[in-house]
């Protein structure tokens, strides 16, 4: 850089470092999806913070700090968020254990999944039995079924909800 830090806007950073910003954060390990958002936090707290930057320190040094924050405390919400939600999954599935092993050991609930499967399209009930049955990976059914994995786990998520939404309203005794 040839001007002095204390003559740079926030604006002059923020255009000459974003790319990198963008890749440095993809490579701490953000997803492809979280990127963009992780981008702004940093460009947001280089904002709120941009007349504490050290004369003698490069802008895009002191940008690729705040990066390197912004991304390890992310990723220790989301660790935390992960474990806050398998720990309250638990304390559901522990509550209504005793009732899934009724409906379980009656029957009733793979006969439900058998006849919502049956209701399924022809395309899902393939997917739902590559993943299920031959238990291939999202990327394996990606390539045989010439998509992309992201595409494949969406629709293996939307044909789950929609296959519980069946099962549930079967059990219920509803058409």
């Amino acid at each position: 850089m040839d001007e002095p830090t204390a003559e740079l806007s926030f604006n002059t950073v923020l255009w000459r470092t974003q790319s990198h910003v963008r890749a440095f954060v993809a490579g701490m390990g953000a997803a492809a999806h979280e990127v963009d958002d992780l981008t702004q936090d940093v460009y947001l707290e280089l904002y709120r913070n941009f007349d504490q930057m050290p004369a003698d320190v490069a802008p895009e040094q002191w940008v690729k700090g705040i990066a390197r924050n912004v991304c390890l405390n992310h990723f220790r919400r989301s660790a935390r968020r992960g474990r806050l939600h398998r720990e309250a999954l638990a304390e559901i599935l522990a509550g209504t254990q005793a009732h899934t092993e009724h409906l379980m050991n009656s029957g009733s609930v793979g006969i439900a999944l058998e006849e919502c499967v049956a209701k399924l399209p022809a395309d899902q009930r393939q997917l739902i039995e590559m993943r299920y049955q031959q238990d291939l990976t999202s990327n394996a059914i990606a390539e045989r079924l010439q998509s992309t994995a992201e595409a494949v786990r969406m629709t293996l998520y939307r044909v789950r909800a929609a296959l519980k939404g069946c099962v549930t309203r079967s059990l219920a005794g509803e058409p």
